[in-house]
């Protein structure tokens, strides 16, 4: 004799996928944020180096002195490393 299927175990193994669901999708949402965010801050970093190379030759074709005048792009790249490896914990955590 067949028994009726227990509905509320049904009931409980849906939600639980549902939750699972739900966990995995946040959590590709987090990732996909950092992720963002990485390229944006990697992407300032490539600016001002680049910034720092064209300062670099006009300070060259003048013969003036260099470390002055590159040191507020040296701090800025200093920060955005600083970002880029607290977005890079986080992913790590997020995995």
């Amino acid at each position: 004799m067949q028994t009726a299927p227990n509905f509320n175990k049904i009931k409980d193994s849906i939600s639980n996928g549902l939750e699972i669901i739900s966990n995995k999708s946040e959590n590709f949402i987090e990732i996909s944020k950092l992720k963002y965010k990485l390229h944006f801050e990697e992407n300032s970093m490539e600016d001002l180096y680049r910034d720092i190379g064209k300062e670099l030759y006009t300070i060259f074709k003048a013969n003036n002195q260099v470390e002055n005048s590159l040191l507020d792009y040296c701090n800025a790249l200093s920060k955005i490393e600083k970002r880029i490896k607290g977005l890079e914990k986080e992913l790590d955590k997020i995995r």
